[in-house]
């Protein structure tokens, strides 16, 4: 049991550390879209569309934003979008670990106590007997 709480405590210390490391992070969404700008003869109506165009999401404090991104925007738009879908599946991995490790040290007490409770009736038994 022992070696199950301390490979769970690394796996801890791993989480926490990594979730640390994730700083700079942005919640939202990324959106492309194509528009249509409604000329008469554009290709836009009977093809895809004018775009793409990358719409950036948001929601804060209950309210709702969007910022549009130029192409050069976009890839770092994702890569902050993943870090913080990684961190949150981090915390949700931590949040399970550490119930794990309560219980784990939950029934690594209840043995020690086991432990303990027959120790001191062996005492006791040897007390009576030299008496």
């Amino acid at each position: 049991m022992r070696e199950r709480v301390r490979a769970r405590l690394a796996e801890q210390h791993d989480l926490v550390r990594d979730l640390l490391r994730e700083q700079a992070q942005l919640q939202g969404s990324l959106i492309r879209r194509f528009g249509r700008c409604g000329k008469a003869g554009c290709a836009c109506r009977e093809g895809r569309g004018h775009g793409p165009y990358y719409v950036l999401s948001t929601r804060s404090a209950g309210t709702g934003g969007f910022t549009y991104l130029d192409a050069a925007r976009v890839a770092q738009a994702r890569e902050l979008l993943g870090r913080k879908r990684r961190y949150q599946a981090r915390l949700r991995r931590l949040r399970v670990l550490n119930a794990e490790l309560v219980r784990l040290l939950r029934r690594y007490q209840q043995s020690l106590a086991g432990q303990g409770a027959k120790h001191v009736r062996s005492l006791l038994e040897r007390q009576e007997s030299k008496n």
